[in-house]
Order: structure tokens, then sequence, then C-alpha cells
């Protein structure tokens, strides 16, 4: 007889949203691996499937009870266990009879809260029939959705994204006895909704794949995303091009259709005209359309819509879905038209009409603020670029006002793209152009950088600016919750610092900002927006590969967070550094400066006019001078490696300090502040640069 069988789990549903099914079926996977762990059950290996209406996870040869394992039961204290004649009491007997073991079994052990008895016990393994249902509803019941609901009058208690409609529970030949959502589990699915809509029988778990596929059903969702590339790159060589690939499209279809066909449509040559993203967008948005080009790259004037398998009737759904798109270019053409109309330069005073925050002014007042900020960023990054950076600054949100950004949804995410076309047909400078397009960038962690000078920095200036406003707003993101972006505007301030290497000193910079709303920052946000950053520049260095002590190391110096280019630069230094054996002896003695000095609260800053009585004190304050002007000159180059050098040919000196000086000598009490202000001189020296004591020594 066999040993172990193959389990099948499936969850049918109402058409669950595109985005929802993968992480759903990763979940699923994951947790019932995971669980199958815990109840020692083994398996040889999991495969999940999903389409908009199941999720399911397949386990081959999965092991059809538990090993029996001995475990170790802890039982009352020895006080408890025996009177005072050393004879069981009721405690102890009460213990061995529930484990059912003898009480010779039981031995004395000792922990942390003192002496008991406890015993080796033989747990028997359960059978996997008797374990598993209480599995499935645990994991189904623990699917992750960003939104779920309640109808079920059986369970309702119980929550999913979308109706659970049948559930499929099978080991071997064999229903497992398990219910979800009020729904006792099966062996019947079902095959695709329209193509294929009766009850399916399945017989065996290892027959899924190809039972649903016979049933106009591809459940694999690798394989379906195969099978749709395909289809649509036929589709769109039968209108004489290729396909413009787009991969998250592709995913999003993959997920609204269990069985993949492409169709071609065609929409009127005229609409050509309008830019291309338009017509991408308008394709793309609501209708999920692929577009298609030609050997030129220009668009054709087609499509390839995915359909769910029905093929049936197919140049009447392709006529629908022309329909479809025809108004939706009809809209786009009269936008574009009326977006014409009028120049951004003529638009920028109505920006006063629109409120950037509630309480922090209109989006005129943003685009002056931003005006002058990216002014003072180009003297800093590029002064040749300041004159298109004003100007764009000034136009970049002038494409709010129009039809084609301010109409609906639909074409928000082309904004700045907009405004660039408009500002390019009404005869502004390339580079303004150009600034206005980029200031966008970058909308996400992977997205491109603006690659104009003019474009960074106006991308710069207007996070930066928002930034600022948004603390001054109290927007602050706490957690998970940040609304408004705030943390992925800073991310984009210091990528941008990072991967074009522009130098920026950011507490430069949002002082700036928050003095463009008016008058003096409170001291609160001011410190709240400098945590802010080093936290935003402590999470770059991290992506960057830069050690977290030595993260620590540089960004609680001096120097600090200030330059994200420079903490990368002195982080990259130390990395080098402190393979060396060395540069260990030297971390450990300044951890000691630092410790001593954090102790005596009076220490003075510095040794100034003190003669010293002892000769490592002299050599001490000899090697500081020396160090300190070499290290000055490294600094001013920002020659990190030779600065660490510097800091390196201070160790013998410390630690002979240390070796033939008592700080609180009775012999020289007098001496103790004059000591412990060599050393604060010391600590200086090295803060500047690097706060060694967040260094972590192995062992």
């Amino acid at each position: 007889m066999s040993q172990t069988a193959d389990f099948l789990l499936e969850i049918g549903v109402e058409e669950l949203p595109s985005t929802y099914a993968p992480p759903a079926a990763e979940a699923l996977e994951k947790g019932i691996g995971e669980e199958l762990a815990d109840l020692r059950l083994t398996h040889k290996g999991l495969r999940s499937y999903a389409t908009p209406r199941r999720l399911a996870v397949h386990v081959q040869g999965l092991m059809l009870r538990q090993p029996d394992v001995d475990e170790e039961a802890l039982g009352p204290s020895v006080k408890a266990a025996y009177d005072s004649d050393g004879k069981p009491t009721q405690a102890l007997l009460g213990f061995a009879r529930g484990k059912g073991i003898d009480l010779t079994a039981v031995r004395r052990v000792k922990n942390e809260k003192g002496e008991y008895v406890a015993a080796t016990v033989r747990v028997k393994g359960k059978d996997a029939r008797d374990v598993l249902p209480g599995l499935i509803e645990r994991r189904v019941a623990a699917l992750p959705f960003p939104k779920s609901m309640r109808w079920s009058r059986e369970a309702p208690a119980f929550r999913f994204a979308r109706p659970v409609r049948w559930v499929v529970a099978l080991l071997d030949g064999d229903v497992v006895s398990a219910r979800v959502a009020g729904l006792a589990a099966g062996r019947e699915t079902r095959g695709h909704r329209f193509l294929a809509p009766a009850a399916i029988a399945i017989e065996r778990p290892d027959r899924y794949a190809a039972l649903l596929e016979g049933a106009h059903v591809v459940p694999d969702a690798a394989r379906r995303l195969e099978t749709l590339w395909a289809a649509a790159r036929a589709a769109a060589r039968a209108g004489g091009g290729v396909l413009v690939e787009d991969h998250e499209l592709a995913e999003i279809n993959n997920f609204l259709v269990e069985k993949p066909v492409a169709a071609l449509g065609r929409f009127d040559a005229s609409f050509l005209d309008l830019p291309r993203e338009v017509i991408v967008t308008a394709m793309r948005e609501h209708q999920r359309y692929f577009a298609v080009e030609g050997s030129d790259g220009r668009l054709r004037p087609c499509f390839v819509a995915i359909l769910n398998g029905n093929a049936k009737n197919l140049a009447g759904i392709v006529r629908g879905n022309e329909r479809v798109l025809q108004a939706r270019l009809d809209d786009a053409r009269f936008y574009w038209d009326a977006d014409l109309r009028k120049s951004p330069g003529d638009r920028v005073e109505d920006l006063a009409g629109i409120t950037w925050l509630e309480g922090r002014g209109s989006m005129l007042d943003k685009a002056r603020r931003v005006e002058a900020l990216a002014g003072w960023l180009a003297s800093r990054w590029d002064p040749s670029a300041e004159a298109a950076a004003r100007r764009a600054a000034l136009l970049m949100k002038t494409d709010l006002l129009g039809e084609m950004i301010g109409s609906g949804k639909e074409f928000a995410s082309l904004e700045g793209l907009m405004g660039s076309y408009y500002a390019q047909r009404h005869g502004e400078a390339a580079a303004t152009v150009a600034a206005i397009r980029e200031h966008v960038l970058p909308r996400y962690a992977d997205d491109p950088l603006p690659q104009s000078p003019a474009g960074a920095i106006l991308s710069a200036a207007d996070r930066i600016d928002s930034v600022a406003g948004y603390f001054l707003a109290g927007k602050i993101p706490s957690g998970s919750e940040d609304p408004y972006g705030v943390r992925r505007a800073a991310n984009g301030v210091v990528r941008l610092a990072l991967e074009q290497k522009r130098s920026l000193d950011l507490a430069q910079a949002t002082e700036r900002a928050l003095a463009g709303y008016g008058g003096a920052a409170p001291a609160e946000v001011s410190a709240a927006l400098g945590d802010f950053w080093r936290g935003r520049v402590e999470l770059a260095l991290g992506d960057r590969g830069v050690a977290y002590d030595e993260a620590a190391t540089v960004l609680d110096a001096d120097l600090g967070y200030r330059d994200p280019l420079d903490a990368l630069a002195r982080a990259s230094a130390l990395a080098a550094h402190r393979r060396e054996a060395s540069f260990q002896t030297l971390v450990i003695g300044y951890k000691r400066v630092a410790n001593i000095l954090r102790a005596e609260k009076d220490a003075p800053a510095n040794a100034a006019g003190a003669t010293w009585s002892h000769p490592a004190e002299k050599n001490l304050a000899e090697a500081l001078t020396g160090a300190r002007k070499k290290a000055d000159a490294a600094y001013e180059r920002r020659d990190y490696p030779a600065v660490l050098d510097v800091l390196l040919g201070m160790r013998e000196a410390i630690d002979a300090f240390f070796t033939d000086i008592l700080i609180n000598d009775p012999k020289d009490p007098s001496g103790r502040l004059r000591r412990l202000g060599l050393l604060s001189e010391v600590r200086a020296l090295f803060a500047r640069g690097y706060d060694l004591s967040k260094i972590v020594v192995e062992g």
C-alpha cells in the first residue's frame, strides 16, 4: 500500500480582479507548504494554479501519515510533584496519567525557573485525512486581499475577495472532508464560464490541469501567458505590424481570461496625428488593448484585444471593441484640440484657481516657490540650465488646467508629458520642453530619471518643495501610511543625487524650501525633516550594499546625511578599510574614547593652553596636530580613503595613551580635564566624517 498520495485544493470564485489572483495563489502555495512542514507531512513538490475564477494548489507525493515523534513534556515543579515524604502528589500522578506514562519514566530537570519534573513522551502521528480539513480552512481564511467581503449566510464571519462558489479537496481519489465559506468540499470543478459551464468531476489530482484544459481553461498562469503572447503577436502580424510589447498589460490580461484568444481591431488612421502616448493610453487604460507599430516604429491604425476564449462571433466582438475605442479617441481628439487653443504661458496665472494643499497655497504659489528653488539648485548643479528650469517651473503644472489631464483619470498618467507637447506646439525652448516632460520622473522606484540638466533640477526642486510643504501641513508619513507619497518624492531626490552623482546639501535645500512658505519653520518641523531625510539616505545606502553599521557610522558623523553622494563615498571608503586587521584595533580604541567622554559630562571641548606632563599625552597631542592638518586637506578634496589612512595613523598614539595614562590619575587630579579635553579633540577629528563607535567589531 502506498505511503504517499497527491493532494489537490481548488477554490472556485466569482471573477477576481486581475491584481488579486497572483499574490493570492503565491500566498496559498506558501501557506500550505509551511503548514505541511509544521504538521510533519513531507511531500515531493507543490504547484499553484490561478485564473480569474480559481485558486488551486497541487501537492505531489504527500505523506499519508505523520511520523511518530518523541517530545519533551514538562510537568509540575518538584516541590509540587512530591510531598514532604518524597511521595508522588496528585499533581504528579495527574501529569503521568495525562501523558500516558509510568512514574518510572519521570525525571528531574532544571531551568531558569527552578527544578521541575519532565518526561519523554511518544506522540503518535495522525492520519493526513484528519489534519488536512483544518489546514484547508485555516489557509483559505488567511489569504490576503486588498479588499474582501462577507456574503455567505452559512459562514457570516468568513471574508474573501469574491464569493466562493465551489471547493475541491482531494487526496488521491478521495474527497477530504472540509468546509470553506459554508461549502462542503467535493470533487466537482467548473470549466470555462461560457464554453464549458457544466460541473466536471475530477477523479484524481494529477489529472486536474489536463481536465481543465479540455474544458477550455488554461490553469497554469505561465503557460497561459505564453499562449497570450503568441496569439497577440500573431494578430499584430496580421495587421501588418508588430506588437508594442507591454509586460504589465500582458500580466493584467492574463488574469482577466482563462483561455486567451487575440483579435485584431482597427481605428481611423486620422487619429494617428494625436501624440502616440494619447492613443496608447486610450487603448490601454480601460480597454486593455495592445498597440501595433510598423517597422518604422510608428503606430499603425489597429490594436490587439485579448478575449476570454470566445472565438465565436469574433467579427461582432471586434466591431464592438472598435466602437468603444472610437469613442475614446474622439474624446482624446476633442481634449487635444481644446488644450492647444491656449498656450501654457497664458495659463500660468490660472494656476491660482487650483489648490495645491489645503492651507499651503495654490498651484501658482507652488510654481513660484519651485521656480526660486530651481534657480538656487541650478547654481550648484548646472548654471547654464537655470533659465530653462525656471521657465519650466512656471509651466510644468499648466496641463492640469487642460481637458486632457483635467477631464478625469483616463489620461491623468500623461501629466507632464502633455504639458511638454503643449509647450512645444507653442514655441517654448527645447530645454524647457524637456524639463516639463521630465519633472514627473521618477514616479516609482525603478522609473527612469530625468536626463536633461533642467529636468533633473526641476524634478528635485519640485519634490523638495513638496516634502517641506507636507511636513509643515502635518502630513508626515507614519508606519506604512503615506497617502501623499512623501517618501516616494524624497526617494526620487536621493536617487537623483546618487545615480547622477550630483552633490546636494539636503538640509540647506530643505531650509530654502521651508523659507518659501513664508516665515521661520517651527523647530520641531525642521528636526522631523532632518530625521526623515536621514532615513531616506540610510535606505538608499542599504539598497546599494552598504552594511547597516557602516551606514550608521557615516550618517551619525558630523557630515551626516546632508549630502547623499558624500555619504556614499565615505561609506565606500569605510567598507574597503574595515577589512584591514589594524582597523579593528583603531575602532576599539575609538570606542573607548567615545565611552569615556559619554560618561564624563563635564569634559571640555578641547585642551587649549594645556601643558603636557606625560610623554603619552604629548605624543597624542602631536599626532593629533599632524593628523588634523592632513585630514583637513583630504576632506577638502573628498578623498575619504586618505582621510581613513590619516585616522588609522592615530591608532598607535591612542593605544599608547590608554596604556600609559589614567584619566582619573589620583597623583595628578588637576590633569583630568586636560586629558578629557585632549580626547574630545580626538573624537572631533574622527566624528567629522565617521562615528566609529557604530562599527560592530567581531567578537
